[in-house]
């Protein structure tokens, strides 16, 4: 006769072939997002239910890009997500980004403020942290590389000017633009924000490299600097 604790993991056992088999034939099509995270976090969680736990993380995020957006110190905080789950998660996150900026920079052109944010914007989607990136440009305006830079407040402690101008000569860049998110639920950039961009651009005028904007993002939306005004300087 079986056990409980056996019978309850042959259940389990059964429930994660058919979504297996399910999703080799037509992918996520059809899958909520709770069933699509119980999919992800079968292979971090072995031999227990993960349906209370994909609840749970939706729950404490809101919805999925959240979940998977959101930093390791705080997914482990929810209950049945351990460290090495936690580190799943946000790796899904990273290579998708990852794979993300490898194609726009084969082929991308950002000319205009409304095509740099269109670009950006996506990266601040649930973020809880600020964090910084480079977008390296060539001289005609095609995206070379984006970078991520920094996590925390985007000073010259976090970010020291050495650094930024090491990624700009790195990707061999005529110009760049600086972008950071802010946690706050505003745009409006502090006057730390435009101090640092002031400094910023001298820094990188010494090696001949052009400072075209600095984008401030805020859970999918963004503000241009430069078209805003707050670069006349």
């Amino acid at each position: 006769m079986k056990k409980p604790e056996q019978k309850a993991e042959s259940i389990h056992a059964g429930h994660r072939k058919r979504m297996l088999e399910s999703y080799l034939r037509t992918g996520l099509e059809g899958f909520s997002d709770v069933e699509a995270l119980e999919l992800l976090l079968g292979y971090a969680i072995s031999r227990r239910d993960v349906n209370p736990v994909a609840h749970a993380l939706l729950q404490e995020f809101g919805d999925l890009d959240r979940v998977l957006n959101a930093p390791v110190q705080q997914l482990v905080k929810v209950p049945g997500i351990g460290e090495r789950t936690a580190v799943l998660i946000r790796l899904v996150a990273e290579l998708w980004s990852r794979s993300e900026s490898s194609r726009y920079a084969n082929s991308v052109f950002l000319r205009s403020a409304g095509e740099i944010g269109a670009y950006l914007a996506p990266k601040s989607v649930g973020l809880r942290e600020e964090r910084a990136w480079l977008l390296s440009l060539d001289a005609k305006s095609k995206l070379i590389e984006c970078r991520e830079l920094c996590r925390g407040a985007v000073n010259a402690v976090n970010l020291p000017f050495r650094k930024l101008v090491e990624a700009a000569l790195l990707a061999n860049a005529s110009s760049v633009v600086l972008a950071h998110n802010h946690t706050t639920g505003t745009m409006i950039p502090s006057l730390e924000d435009v101090e640092f961009t002031r400094d910023a651009r001298r820094a990188l005028q010494l090696v001949d490299v052009i400072l075209n904007d600095h984008f401030i993002l805020c859970d999918g939306s963004y503000l241009s600097m430069r078209a805003s005004h707050m670069m006349d300087f």
